[in-house]
């Protein structure tokens, strides 16, 4: 998040604007007309309507509440929608617009990969490392590749690329431990469309098996089973791979609660405030699923030193306490060290309480599905 006089912006939707913005004077600058400019780039505002759209009518559904579906986020289901959406409007793409088209998705792959910290453990090296950044450059080397092709696109080009931005994003999915391994097939299926359309050249193919062997080679010597982070000082942080600084805090009857006691178990912590009408929103959403899994804790810590009056948040969350571990941040201590600028804000956590997820705003049951399985 971003402070931006009494507003907080998303640092990624932020990110995504800037792109836009400055796809669409570099477009201008290299010739393209402000109708074609306007096809490429419009494509994602369509998707984000349906996105969006998709995730209003899926949130009625479920809750049957128009104020929570109006924060709802949709899930796998809105994604897949918003992702058939910009397809279809991409395959109506005049075809010497296409190479923009990719091109564009893969400057707001960057602009978002750079400004969300990720951390985790890479091969050989015993320390977190900053895995956005070497995505990043990843991501940097393809778009210097489709810069060279992108006024000229043939189909063995846009399909080639997308094996190399399905690669890097494979590469990462396994460095984080989100990886699931019916990924290789729809992977393998591009890469074997991909060579029969436009075989890749032998320097090509040379440099990817090299590559792959090279990847290999780093695997056999890695012991079975990988460093995790382990909780000191130098690993403890707010971004994705790091682990949030522990708290200690009184629940509503006063019994003290310390987050590292749910060592072992995956948790999600929610902060949260009486007045705030997001909040308000996914609470009935974030109840209905603490009550059906189990294997899930819900930590909800009340912002209280912006509660006008604590009994105000009480009364609020009591017919939740069953669903969550309700506690008070009565100092305010937690929020500032969790740098709580906007609220609701929520992360999830590993067994190892290392953070896998987290979101800024509301947040639904199909989220919490998504990012706790």
């Amino acid at each position: 998040m971003i402070a931006i006089g009494p507003l907080n912006v998303r640092l990624d939707l932020l990110a995504m604007m800037a792109s836009l913005l400055i796809l669409y004077i570099g477009f201008k600058k290299i010739g393209l007309s402000e109708k074609e400019r306007d096809a490429v780039l419009g494509t994602w505002f369509a998707g984000f309507l349906a996105w969006k759209g998709s995730a209003i009518v899926l949130g009625l559904a479920s809750t049957g509440s128009l104020a929570l579906s109006l924060y709802a986020t949709g899930g796998t289901w809105s994604l897949l929608i918003a992702a058939a959406v910009i397809a279809i409007f991409v395959f109506r793409l005049t075809p010497s617009l296409r190479g923009y088209w990719l091109f564009s998705a893969l400057v707001f792959w960057f602009a978002v990969t750079l400004v969300v910290p990720k951390y985790g453990m890479l091969p050989l090296l015993s320390s977190p490392q900053p895995l956005h950044l070497y995505m990043a450059g990843l991501i940097a080397l393809l778009l210097v590749t489709t810069w060279r092709w992108m006024r000229t696109p043939t189909l063995g080009a846009l399909l080639w690329t997308g094996v190399g931005a399905f690669s890097i994003w494979l590469i990462g999915s396994i460095v984080t431990g989100t990886f699931e391994l019916w990924w290789i097939i729809p992977f393998f299926l591009l890469t074997a469309f991909a060579a029969y359309v436009a075989r890749p050249s032998q320097k090509a193919v040379q440099y990817g098996l090299g590559f792959i062997i090279v990847l290999a080679i780093i695997n056999a010597s890695l012991p079975d089973e990988t460093p995790r982070l382990e909780a000191d000082s130098s690993q403890t942080g707010l971004n994705i791979g790091q682990i949030p600084p522990n708290f200690e805090l009184k629940r509503t009857d006063g019994t003290p609660f310390n987050l590292e006691d749910l060592r072992g178990e995956r948790v999600v912590v929610n902060f949260w405030a009486s007045w705030c009408p997001p909040c308000r929103a996914e609470m009935p959403d974030m109840a209905k699923f603490a009550r059906e899994r189990d294997d899930v804790t819900i930590v909800a810590v009340n912002t209280t030193t912006s509660e006008r009056d604590v009994a105000d948040a009480e009364s609020f969350v009591a017919p939740y306490e069953d669903a969550f571990k309700v506690v008070y941040d009565e100092e305010g201590i937690v929020g500032n060290a969790y740098r709580i600028q906007a609220m609701p804000t929520t992360y999830v956590l590993d067994e190892n309480g290392v953070i896998i997820a987290k979101q800024f705003g509301a947040i639904d049951h199909a989220w919490l599905d998504s990012k706790t399985n």
